[in-house]
């Protein structure tokens, strides 16, 4: 049977005094030549640190900032609502474009800047994303399906392609933009956002097709079809 050694007991750091058991820490606080060691401790029976006036004060308007307005619905509202109604009511009374970058004037762009809108649509839904050609094609708005208010399998319908484009085309307006370039990749649903662009009253400067490239060799055959 072998028999090993006791472990010495613990002893402090230099610099630090042993507290009892019943502090919440383990070590306790000296000052030494470089001012307090160790970690401040609170005991429970300590009242807490009251805050100043400027702190009371900040505190104070972040907590009015982050309150929201009570913002009820009818269920017809709520059927035929145009947007996310949970992204709604969180907005609150913000602005509308709050959360578009600004430049260091406060602009979100400058009367020179061209905007690109970029189709990318597929069989059961469609994107649609605003860049900003003039400030290194930074993305101002997008929209899809989920967006407008759509759900489920009527995400692939051209009621949604419609009220996808037409919200892109409005807020565009909103901003002051009245003409944008548009840019595709498939040929699916672009002719109803043109429509859309259109009612709205949006002009189309330029209509790019930007194909998908064939990966690999594109002079290798099909494969045979097995039946």
């Amino acid at each position: 049977r072998r028999v090993f050694p006791r472990a010495a007991a613990a002893t402090p750091p230099a610099g630090r005094i042993a507290t009892p058991l019943s502090s919440p820490c383990r070590w306790g606080r000296s000052e030494g030549a470089f001012g307090l060691l160790g970690p401040q401790c609170r005991s429970f029976a300590t009242p807490e640190p009251k805050l100043s006036k400027a702190a009371s004060d900040a505190l104070g308007s972040i907590k009015q900032t982050m309150r929201r307005a009570t913002i009820t619905l009818t269920k017809a509202q709520r059927r035929t609502f145009p947007g996310n109604i949970q992204k709604y009511k969180l907005m609150g009374g913000r602005p509308e474009f709050h959360n578009v970058d600004r430049n260091r004037h406060g602009r979100i762009f400058e009367p020179w800047h061209n905007f690109e809108i970029v189709i990318s649509s597929s069989k059961n839904n469609c994107w649609i994303t605003v860049k900003n050609k003039g400030w290194k094609y930074r993305t101002v708005i997008a929209s899809h399906a989920g967006n407008v208010g759509f759900r489920d399998a009527t995400k692939k319908s051209e009621a949604a392609t419609q009220r996808i484009a037409e919200n892109i085309a409005r807020k565009l307006k909103r901003l002051g933009v009245v003409c944008a370039e548009v840019t595709f990749r498939k040929i699916m649903k672009v002719e109803t956002c043109l429509q859309a662009f259109q009612s709205v009253g949006l002009q189309v400067t330029r209509l790019t097709h930007r194909p998908r490239l064939p990966h690999g060799d594109p002079a290798k055959p099909r494969k045979q079809r097995r039946v």
